[in-house]
């Protein structure tokens, strides 16, 4: 859960004819919108919160970066620290003060604050007692703001069963859930697996790791991580046959399954000493498959079984809790951990408080930091890091809560994240549709898997949400056994959620086709738009990404790139292959902004880290037309993110001019993006200021089919393919004189040195995709506008007929300023629709004039720019 501004939503509000009060362009000068580490408290000064009751963060004293790649073993000392906190109505803190001592930066007060100001300050206490307090800040409780209360840690513990197994489920509850499931073909599933386990016994990890390919790696950093990925092929398959076992015990009560499972667990436990055995994966899996045997074969582990369990709890728990203590809370994202590992010590934790006496603290601490922080790192539903990562963090979105509500009674998935949640995984990954094309990873997901589909049954269930049961049953009705498909994948298979819950699918309801044809999610930094998200054969889809996040973690350096999809397949497209996390593939063709739909600036690419961040200052979702703006004049430059460049150091990559990054050149980099009703047709205009006379390359790539190029008398038009018949003809004009060219090759050929393999273990081969440049003369200020025409093979290709500023697309009049004087202005109208959309930034102060046809009546919108504040 967390906190946030209070937003007030401009693209919403009328405006007189004289309401332009301020200026409606923002031109923002930060560094970075969001740090790798805290560096602002939460409340900020002077903030009206939007969550009663807040939730309080500060920066650490000793700020911790944590480990630089995964492999890479530093040292890693931190201080144990204490922090105070006090929070009352009175600046000087001297009547009914709220105070906590803290060994970690965050507090959850759980308790409703009365409406007003008040007024916040933390201390961090050294060793002798000393209090260094941090200035005075205040925030306001406003009127009628959302409330989400959950119990304190004390009320959960009070209602924590004492007995086994509490969780994977109750012990109160096991007879009824066994009786539950007997004809469950989900539950048999288990029984089935856990069956063939007892014929096969278990060789020594290093009997069964293959290295081969292993051993031929020079780069260290490469070495380590393909090592960790060949144990974790052996570790994750014995994992899925405990759990199996483990899972089969409890629903059947039959005893073999424990004697068979603790033998096979107690030889997997002897692997840590291993040179093979590396990587918090390793120890995660390890610690949840103890955690799990421990929980359900209590009453039957012998005093040395349950001490060694204990033992192993113990050890790996610790390890966990000492990595994320005064780190976790303070870092922007932390993949691992949000991913399984913080989901792993959480029920650790739970499942040994009262025998292991660090649990305790476990559990103090796990579960504060959910309330603090947690399920989403903002509040727009989104997830940051793109639709492969979020993926793998589905059983902690909905385990984790699940289990909090099933012990305290109350409902965690209240928490408004999740249903704007939903609204992102069916409008960033719909029906039968590839993946928007966000995020390391992005280029796999294909269609939705049975693990996106069971989070979005799960979410339908706990959320009674109509649009996520809409979004399964539509999925089900093709695949009915979609969810079977991914039975026991590791980070994202909730079938024993569904073995144990007692909540149903809603009842039928609306359909996606209800829905409106375009979401933007603001704070996350993407959107979508579409033309039938009733009949995914039929839509003409674009996404966009321009993000506060940057291209840390696991996002890309994209900022104001789109991709295009007809009938779920895309057509222009980020190109690449995710090879690695910091390879040269990977950091100069793949994560880097040439393999994206942007703007190059004499060449160069976008900042990797948070300082390479875009936003999304202003949209509108329509009816008849749709809109967002992205501005990434702040992504451009050399990179100077501690993070990254210790990672490049390790890695060898080049940040270097010749490997796209240099002094920053640019000034501003807006792009406008209008869909012109249901027709298919995407309005993309570029306005581009540079600090001097710069080079602006304008990107586009396709990954199935090679694009066609026609150089005509005033455009270029580029058409792009894909083999399902889709069409996307880009009408390209610009205001300066332009060069074309298109390759077949990547800046940095993608090689296999993890050895990763097809469904037939074969080593995979990557292919090579088609690059277009259009690349303008040195210019100070640019122009471009393209007309893009996606359709399938339902209609020709729409005519788009230009005279001088002006072009005509059907119905649709479009109006711009070509040329670079003047400034940046693009006028959209349909007029027997009645709608339009107006941008001219040297009037009304920049503000978009919008109108629409809403249910048959007209609504006017005046679209200004809007930042939110963000909490790391």
């Amino acid at each position: 859960m967390k906190q946030r501004i209070s937003i007030f939503l401009l693209f919403t509000i009328l405006l007189s004819a004289n309401g332009y009060a301020q200026k409606a362009i923002m031109r923002l000068t930060q560094q970075t919108l969001m740090h790798e580490v805290r560096e602002t408290p939460s409340p900020l000064d002077g903030q009206h919160i939007t969550v009663n009751p807040p939730r309080f963060m500060w920066p650490d004293k000793f700020p911790h970066l944590g480990a630089v790649l995964d492999g890479v073993e530093e040292e890693d000392y931190k201080p144990e620290v204490t922090y105070r906190i006090r929070i009352a109505r009175d600046p000087e803190f001297k009547s009914e003060v709220i105070t906590a001592e803290r060994k970690w930066a965050f507090f959850n007060p759980f308790k409703l604050f009365e409406k007003g100001k008040w007024y916040w300050q933390y201390a961090y206490v050294d060793k002798d007692g000393k209090e260094e307090w941090s200035p005075v800040s205040h925030f306001y409780i406003d009127e009628h703001i959302r409330t989400f209360n959950p119990p304190s840690l004390q009320e959960m513990l009070a209602k924590l069963p004492k007995t086994h197994p509490r969780i994977l489920l109750d012990a109160k509850d096991w007879d009824n859930i066994i009786e539950r499931n007997k004809n469950n073909p989900e539950a048999q599933a288990y029984i089935r697996k856990a069956d063939k386990c007892l014929n096969h016994p278990l060789k020594h990890l290093e009997e069964e790791i293959d290295t081969t390919q292993v051993v031929k790696l020079t780069n260290i950093v490469q070495y380590r991580s393909a090592l960790i990925r060949e144990s974790r092929k052996i570790v994750d398959r014995e994992e899925a046959n405990i759990e199996a076992m483990v899972r089969a015990y409890l629903l059947t009560k039959n005893e073999v399954y424990y004697k068979e499972g603790i033998k096979r667990l107690s030889e997997i436990l002897s692997w840590k000493n291993s040179k093979y055995f590396a990587g918090d994966f390793n120890r995660s899996t390890i610690l949840s498959m103890s955690t799990s045997a421990y929980d359900a074969w209590y009453n039957l582990l012998t005093p040395d079984e349950k001490k060694l369990l204990l033992r192993t709890i113990r050890e790996n728990g610790k390890k966990f809790y000492h990595e994320y203590v005064n780190h976790l809370e303070n870092r922007i994202a932390d993949n691992h951990v949000w991913q399984m590992t913080f989901r792993i010590l959480n029920m650790a934790a739970f499942a040994t408080y009262g025998e292991l006496p660090m649990a305790s603290t476990w559990v103090d601490y796990c579960y504060n930091e959910w309330v603090s922080r947690l399920p989403g790192l903002n509040t727009d539903g989104g997830w940051h890091n793109g639709d492969s990562y979020f993926q793998v963090n589905l059983r902690t979105l909905i385990e984790v809560p699940a289990f909090y509500s099933r012990i305290s009674g109350f409902d965690f998935f209240a928490d408004p994240w999740y249903n704007n949640n939903a609204f992102y995984v069916i409008y960033q990954q719909p029906p039968f549709s590839k993946s928007a094309g966000q995020g390391n990873s992005h280029e796999s997901k294909l269609k939705p898997n049975g693990t996106r589909v069971g989070y979005a049954d799960a979410l339908a269930r706990e959320c009674n949400n109509p649009w996520a049961a809409a979004y399964v049953r539509t999925i089900l009705q093709k695949e009915p056994d979609i969810m079977e498909k991914t039975f026991f994948g590791k980070s994202g298979d909730l079938t024993w959620y569904r073995c144990i819950t007692k909540k149903a699918l809603p009842k039928e309801g609306p359909t996606l086709a209800e829905l409106p044809m375009a979401k933007v999610f603001n704070e996350t930094g993407i959107g979508t738009m579409n033309t039938s998200l009733g009949d995914i054969d039929k839509n003409a889809m674009l996404s966009f990404r321009s993000s506060s996040y940057g291209s840390t973690s696991h996002a890309l350096a994209n900022q104001n790139a789109f991709n295009t999809f007809y009938g779920g397949k895309a057509i222009f497209y980020s190109s690449g292959h995710r090879t690695g996390f910091t390879d040269d593939h990977c950091m100069y063709s793949y994560r880097n902004t040439r393999a994206h739909n942007s703007i190059l600036v004499n060449g160069m690419t976008q900042k990797i880290g948070t300082e390479g961040y875009g936003w999304i200052p202003r949209w509108y979702e329509g009816e008849k037309i749709a809109y967002m703006v992205g501005d990434a004049s702040n992504a451009y430059g050399k990179v100077t993110s501690p993070l990254w460049l210790k990672r490049g150091e390790l890695s060898g990559t080049q940040y270097t001019p010749e490997k796209g990054w240099d002094e920053n050149k640019l000034d501003m980099f807006r792009r406008h993006i209008i869909q012109l009703g249901t027709t298919g047709v995407f309005v993309i205009y570029d306005e581009l200021e540079g600090k001097e006379a710069v080079t602006w390359s304008y990107l586009l790539h396709t990954v199935e089919l090679p694009m066609e190029i026609q150089e005509l008398t005033d455009e270029v038009k580029v058409i792009g393919k894909n083999k399902a018949g889709g069409v996307s003809v880009a009408h390209l004009f610009s205001s300066a004189k332009t060069e074309q060219a298109m390759v077949d090759t990547f800046f940095c050929a993608p090689t296999n040195w993890k050895n990763v393999t097809n469904a037939q273990g074969k080593a995979l081969k990557y292919p090579n995709h088609w690059h277009f440049s259009s690349t303008t003369v040195p210019c100070k200020t640019a122009r471009f506008l393209t007309v893009m025409d996606t359709h399938g093979k339902n209609r020709p290709d729409m005519q788009v007929v230009r005279k001088g500023n002006t072009i005509q697309v059907g119905d649709w009049t479009i109006t711009c300023n070509l040329t670079e004087k003047g400034k940046a202005a693009i006028y959209v109208s349909n007029k027997t629709e009645k709608v339009s959309l107006n941008y001219d930034a040297g009037k009304k102060e920049g503000a978009t004039i919008v109108t629409d046809q809403v249910k048959g009546k007209q609504v006017n919108k005046v679209l200004t720019d809007y930042l939110p504040d963000f909490e790391i």
